[in-house]
């Protein structure tokens, strides 16, 4: 055993399963090792995003035998993920990058009376000799100045869609009876429109509203999903940061006349600008401010360099069905309680499965009609239906005091979903770690080292050493990995883990299983014993131009 194993070993000794996991000591030595054969460290891993792709079937949005959806898949919500943290980034970007923008002060109010205007006359002439006075924007400002600037970009954008999905069209490729066109990579908008129409496309009534004023021959726009595959591959896994690609740039350009990028277009706006408007009367700047409070939790939680990334948007899809299929779907008690102006909480995990769901107008649509189907009107039903609040949707429980954002009493919403937390219910599903977990531990022991309820039944008891081992290494190892990526220093390394090796063993097998498929210029042959082989075509210009 190595002396980095055995000091792992000691750090992790003890009774561990009796001490608040929050405050374990963890592995914090690790090497940065760039020698030959040593495996880089690239967190996520970029496999969890291989499945983010856009159904074009209207059945896409049916329950599966499984209990399942084609659509959103946990694909999807780890782009959702990455996507949440360029947003944050932009919107540190706006408070460095417009340190510089000056706001001049307010000129006098217009006078009315013969001595009022003598006044501010002789003022104005006083002033002619003196430079404007200004004064730094304040922080907070900078990125509403930010959004408001992105809205004003973004509707130039949007009301340019039709010739955006005409462009698209020409160069899509149709398969089966089936056409769809979605934006791919080259058709993407700048991050701060994509922002605007992020949070637009979430307000379901007036998106819907505002899609039916444009049609185009071979989609409608409120057909289109967010753009999962285009933004994944515009994103950098290891920044997170978004870049569209050259072509997305000039047709942002062309058909905005505005640079993409948006603090760019800050240091030489143009002199004259058009100011289309949307077709309805929506307050994009309150959508996009409502979108702080989870691009903050998404920050803090930070999923998307979790150790348990895959469990955590795996238990949370799982949750989401429940809520969905249960008497009281999410999507009724969430328009009884926009009537009645109360707050809805949600888990985090399931808030961004049902955002994530939302971003496909379309298929959530279809999957609303299939879990509540519309009521049948019966003539003899003269009164107008009762607006149910959400209390009552819920039992009068769940739902917290419209004067506080605090979550509710409810032990779902007081849960702890951090890294810690989550890991081990990668081990231990019904793990719940609460406030009043916490209080319990801190209050139960006089020592600086809290012990969680230490009980002979603590959920942690029922862990082998070696398991609470494999949980703080894989924890101590993604914290250090953060740490590093604060300093700009190379990230650690480390071998495989046990789980790493058995991911990859069934990646191999299933890929043995379907086999490789025939790429350009190769066709498939059926060998005498039955096996099957693929040849490279020795005339690749013959074959390619009787394939044109």
């Amino acid at each position: 055993m190595s002396i980095l194993s055995r000091f792992r070993g000691r750090s992790a000794g003890g009774d561990q399963a009796q001490v608040d996991p929050h405050q374990w000591r963890l592995p914090s030595s690790y090497s940065t090792s760039s020698k030959p054969g040593t495996r880089e460290t690239v967190i996520p891993n970029p496999r969890i995003f291989r499945n983010a792709f856009v159904p074009n079937e209207p059945t896409a949005a049916r329950i599966g035998a499984d209990t399942s959806l084609v659509y959103p898949d946990v694909s999807h919500a780890a782009v959702h993920l990455a996507l949440l943290e360029s947003f944050q980034r932009l919107r540190l970007s706006a408070a460095s990058r417009l340190d510089d923008v000056e706001v001049v002060e307010d000129q006098p109010p217009p006078a009315f009376s013969e001595d009022e205007k003598r006044d501010v006359l002789r003022e104005q002439q006083q002033q002619q000799h003196r430079p404007p006075t200004s004064t730094k924007l304040p922080e907070p400002e900078r990125w509403d100045l930010l959004i408001r600037l992105a809205i004003t970009r973004f509707t130039a954008w949007w009301m340019n869609m039709d010739r955006i999905l005409y462009h698209a069209t020409a160069f899509t490729h149709h398969a089966g009876t089936h056409a769809g066109v979605q934006l791919t990579k080259d058709y993407l908008p700048p991050l701060d429109v994509l922002l605007v129409w992020y949070a637009f496309m979430l307000d379901e009534e007036s998106y819907t509203t505002a899609c039916s004023y444009q049609e185009t021959p071979t989609a409608r726009i409120g057909d289109l999903c967010f753009p999962w595959p285009a933004i994944r591959d515009a994103l950098d896994l290891d920044s997170l940061a978004y870049r569209i690609t050259r072509p997305a740039e000039n047709l942002f350009a062309t058909l905005t006349s505005q640079s993409a990028d948006i603090l760019t277009y800050l240091e030489g706006p143009p002199a004259y600008v058009e100011c289309p408007e949307l077709p309805v009367d929506i307050d994009l700047f309150g959508q996009v401010k409502r979108c702080e409070r989870f691009m903050d939790e998404a920050h803090r939680l930070l999923w998307i360099r979790s150790p348990s990334l895959q469990g955590s948007l795996e238990r949370a899809f799982l949750q989401y069905l429940e809520r969905q299929l249960s008497p009281t779907p999410i999507s009724s008690v969430a328009t009884a309680a926009a009537a009645a102006q109360d707050d809805f909480p949600l888990p985090f995990g399931v808030e961004l499965v049902w955002k994530t769901h939302r971003l496909y107008p379309r298929l959530y649509r279809l999957f609303r009609q299939e879990i509540v189907p519309a009521p049948t009107p019966t003539p003899t039903d003269t009164k107008s239906p009762r607006i149910s609040t959400a209390a009552e949707w819920l039992g009068g429980s769940d739902v917290p005091e419209r004067s506080s954002r605090q979550p509710s009493s409810s032990k779902e919403y007081d849960e702890c979903y951090c890294w810690t937390c989550e890991r081990i219910r990668d081990d231990i599903p019904t793990f719940s770690y609460t406030a009043a977990t916490q209080s319990r531990s801190s209050s139960s022991s006089s020592s600086s080292r809290a012990t969680a309820a230490a009980s002979p039944l603590s959920p942690l008891s029922t862990l082998s050493p070696t398991q609470i081992r494999s949980i703080q290494d894989d924890l101590g190892f993604h914290l250090a990995v953060e740490r590093a990526r604060a300093r700009h220093s190379p990230l650690p390394t480390r071998p495989p883990t046990a789980a790493e090796k058995a991911a990859e063993r069934l990646e191999a097998k299933k890929q043995a299983e379907v086999g490789r498929l025939p790429g350009l210029n190769e066709y498939l042959v059926t060998m005498p014993n039955g096996k099957k082989k693929i040849k490279r075509s020795k005339h690749t210009n013959m074959v390619y131009m009787a394939m044109v």
